[in-house]
């Protein structure tokens, strides 16, 4: 059961090798960007504990927005 709260999904099944998401439309790109734009920032500023605290949060924010405007994650058909 999918728990999306976008008309469409932003990020699908992973395609090829591996379990999990991608990007399957502009709007999941804009948030892998922004994630790894943010992420660099993050590290080059705050070095040291303060990149070892924001880090894991950024990437809690991500799966949470993949989980909300994503599909189900999956194997990939083989």
């Amino acid at each position: 059961m999918s728990l999306r709260v976008t008309r469409k999904a932003w990020f699908g099944p992973k395609r090829m090798l591996g379990w999990g998401w991608s990007p399957t439309s502009r709007e999941g790109w804009l948030v892998t960007a922004g994630f790894i734009v943010l992420t660099l920032a993050s590290v080059i500023i705050r070095q040291g504990t303060g990149a070892m605290i924001s880090v894991p949060v950024l990437i809690g924010l991500l799966l949470v927005i993949v989980s909300l405007t994503g599909d189900p994650p999956g194997a990939s058909g083989s």
